[in-house]
């Protein structure tokens, strides 16, 4: 199996791993704390993506020390992405009668490519070129 395939693999495995703390997260604070959905939302994506960033710096790319300028570039994408999917969750939500849960799983799955994608690119700037790894 080459690299970048079990790259992909690992980041899903974070990716796995961080939908259930965000879940956990909408849940406790939508249906048991009363927060409205949008801001548990909100919530619950930053907490995901706090974890997911530490996660995948180490198990995914392999990174050898965390830096403020790569997680600067992870809480800009992430920020971006996060405006994105809350724009969509309220319309799926709003506008398509989706539940809540549901939707943001929906948006989780949907994101997943494009995450990698940027991740890779942009925040942990892995090059093309095997074994090429610059933060």
């Amino acid at each position: 199996m080459g690299e970048r395939v079990k790259q992909l693999l690992r980041f899903c495995a974070v990716g796995v791993t961080c939908l259930g703390l965000s879940a956990a997260v909408l849940v406790g604070l939508h249906a048991f704390a009363g927060v409205n959905y949008l801001l548990a939302y909100a919530a619950s994506f930053i907490t995901g993506n706090v974890v997911g960033y530490l996660l995948n710096a180490r198990f995914t790319f392999a990174v050898r020390a965390v830096s403020r300028a790569a997680a600067s570039r992870y809480m800009l994408v992430n920020a971006t992405l996060l405006g994105a999917n809350t724009g969509a969750l309220d319309f799926l939500v709003q506008r398509m009668h989706v539940w809540y849960l549901a939707a943001a799983v929906l948006l989780a799955v949907i994101n997943t490519p494009v995450s990698f994608l940027a991740q890779r690119f942009v925040t942990y700037r892995t090059s093309m070129h095997r074994g090429a790894q610059n933060i």
